[in-house]
C-alpha cells in the first residue's frame, strides 16, 4: 500500500511538470489543482517538494520550471548529439568489419548503450538502446572508467565488481591495472568477461573540451573476431572514435 503511495505521488508530481509549456509557462496552486482534479492541499505538497529538488521555482504567486530541469534538457541534448553523429560511423564500421558496434556513456557504475547497429550475421547479446550492463565487464565500461577522475573509479569498485563472464574482473587492483593499460594504448579490449566466447573492443568518443564522453565498440565471437583480424578491428575502432569526436567538435 505504502509502495502505491509513492507511485502515485510521482506520477502526480510529473503530471504537475507536464503542464508548464511556452505557452502557459506559469501556474498556480489552484489552477494545477482544477486542471489535474487534485486536492489542493495534494498539490500544494507536490509543488513544495518539486521547488526544494529544483524542478520549479517560485515566480510570483505562481511557479515555473526551475534550474533542475534545465540541467536534465542539457543531458539529454548531449546525448542526442551524440547519437546522431555516430550513427552514420557506426554503420560504416559495421560494414568495414561486419560485426555489430555500439555507442555507450557511463552511468553511476553501468554503461548505457545510445545505439546499436547490428552486422548482417548478430549474436545473441545482452545489449540493446537503453540497456545498461556492468562497466567493469564491458570494454566501453572500462575504456570510460580509464578516463574518469579517480574518485569514480573508487566508488565503483566500493559498491562490489560483478562477475558476469570467467574472464570477469572482481580484484580492484587488476582493475587499476588494466585502466593504466588502456589509458596508455588508447583502446580497451574485453575476452570473455560479460559473455563467455565473446570479445569486444572499445575507443574514446571525446567532447570539443578533451573530455571522453562515451566509447564506441564492437563485439562478436571469438571463433570470427580472431586474432589475425585484430590489428584491422584496433585499427578501425580507433579511427571511427576520432570520427564521431572531430564531429562533435574535438581538435587533436
Amino acid at each position: 500500500m505504502e509502495m502505491q503511495g509513492v507511485l502515485k505521488s510521482v506520477t502526480n508530481g510529473l503530471s504537475i511538470l507536464h503542464l508548464f509549456t511556452n505557452e502557459k509557462p506559469t501556474w498556480g496552486v489552484t489552477e494545477i489543482s482544477k486542471t489535474l482534479n487534485l486536492n489542493k492541499s495534494t498539490v500544494s505538497r507536490l509543488v513544495k517538494e518539486l521547488v526544494l529538488e529544483g524542478f520549479l521555482e517560485k515566480s510570483g504567486s505562481k511557479y515555473q520550471l526551475g534550474i533542475s530541469v534545465l540541467c536534465l534538457s542539457g543531458v539529454i541534448t548531449t546525448h542526442l548529439e551524440i547519437y546522431r553523429e555516430a550513427k552514420p560511423t557506426l554503420q560504416s564500421l559495421v560494414k568495414k568489419v561486419e560485426e555489430t558496434a555500439h555507442i555507450a556513456i557511463l552511468e553511476d557504475t553501468n554503461i548505457t548503450y545510445l545505439h546499436k547497429v547490428e552486422c548482417s550475421h548478430p549474436i545473441e547479446l545482452l545489449s540493446y538502446i537503453g540497456k545498461n550492463n556492468p562497466a567493469s565487464c564491458t570494454s566501453s565500461g572500462k575504456l570510460l572508467l580509464a578516463f574518469m577522475p579517480e574518485e569514480i573509479v573508487q566508488s565503483v569498485m566500493n559498491k562490489g565488481l560483478t562477475k558476469c563472464g570467467p574472464n570477469s574482473i572482481v580484484d580492484p587492483q587488476k582493475l587499476l591495472q588494466d585502466l593504466e593499460t588502456i589509458r596508455n594504448v588508447g583502446y580497451s579490449i574485453c575476452v570473455n568477461e560479460l559473455h563467455e566466447g565473446i570479445i569486444s573492443i572499445a575507443a574514446p568518443v571525446r567532447d570539443f573540451t578533451g573530455d571522453v564522453i562515451a566509447s564506441i565498440s564492437i563485439v562478436g565471437p571469438l571463433n570470427r573476431m580472431t586474432e589475425s583480424r585484430m590489428s584491422l578491428y584496433i585499427d578501425e575502432i580507433l579511427k571511427s572514435g576520432k570520427e564521431i569526436s572531430e564531429r562533435l567538435g574535438y581538435v587533436e
